[in-house]
């Protein structure tokens, strides 16, 4: 064999051996070290896929990145193969959404007045529902975090707090005593998430069609639920507002029911700061944000 043959065919090999070794399963980012419990956690929970880059998260946690149907995944494992969270990141693609939840957004005072859509991520979670972060942006104003469920309901907006990865989602469990209050009150109902709050607690449920945040204080004991009922708003409800507020249109309602007895709708007005109560008669006070 000629010299210049054989250096061709040595390159040649080298690039084969090249090649082979880019196209392992796992490509471990910094040497990462995966357990055989989380690669068989792994393994069972997305059987089929061959391309997985792992990754160190915080908290010890392990991230196995990968692409599936053109989306980009993060599934989130501990070190002794629980699943903890997985995230499907669809950049700024409403498209690929559920179709209720691609209605809610647009029902939403973001879709209009100059807000756009930076971002949008599923978020999977043991024991809680599939639920949707969008993130908006404005000139001037500062971002914010929507979150949806999967029939499109905004149960949640707050500012962003630059937690791109979802991170403080993770391993959300909530207190034995707030699922047995639910579980009794509530029954059927599906979590959609759970969060500390300064006055205590705060669980987001699904129950018989509507989004409702149940409101429990420090030592866990019930205060009040607040039930989205923008979609479903009574009749005498708006005729009430419509009485006082006749060039304004009514953005939000929530229906709630307090631990004191007190049962009525919270109102929020179209471009104006203005919340009201109205009672079940129709009876309509100002009132600070609940």
């Amino acid at each position: 064999m000629k010299t210049y043959d054989l250096l061709k065919w040595t390159m040649a090999c080298a690039m084969c051996t090249f090649v082979m070794t880019s196209c392992s399963d796992d490509d471990n980012d910094g040497n990462v070290n995966v357990p055989n419990a989380v690669e068989t956690a792994f393994n069972q929970k997305y059987d089929g896929v061959t391309r997985v880059s792992w990754e160190s998260g915080n908290g010890g946690y392990l991230v196995g990145g990968f692409n599936k149907d053109g989306r980009d995944y993060d599934a989130w494992f501990t070190n002794t193969g629980e699943w903890v969270m997985t995230e499907v990141d669809h950049a700024r693609d409403t498209r690929s959404l559920p179709q209720a939840v691609i209605d809610g957004y647009g029902a939403s005072k973001y879709a209009q007045d100059g807000w756009r859509i930076d971002d949008i991520d599923e978020i999977q979670r043991p024991g809680y529902e599939t639920i949707y972060k969008i993130e908006v942006e404005k000139a001037g104003q500062p971002d914010y975090d929507l979150y949806f469920d999967a029939y499109g309901t905004l149960f949640r907006e707050v500012a962003d707090n630059d937690d791109d990865r979802n991170e403080g989602l993770i391993h959300n469990n909530r207190p034995d005593g707030l699922q047995a209050f639910i579980d009794a009150e509530y029954p059927g109902a599906k979590v959609l998430d759970f969060e500390r709050e300064d006055f205590g607690y705060e669980m987001d449920i699904r129950h018989e069609g509507k989004s409702k945040e149940v409101l429990f204080d420090a030592d866990m004991n019930w205060m009040a639920t607040v039930t989205d009922s923008s979609r479903d708003i009574p009749a005498n409800i708006i005729s009430a507002v419509r009485n006082e507020y006749p060039r304004f249109e009514i953005d939000d309602c929530d229906y709630v029911e307090t631990a004191k007895g007190e049962k009525f709708y919270l109102i929020e007005l179209d471009d104006v700061d203005v919340n009201l109560m109205v009672t079940l008669d129709g009876a309509v006070t100002v009132t600070p944000d609940f």
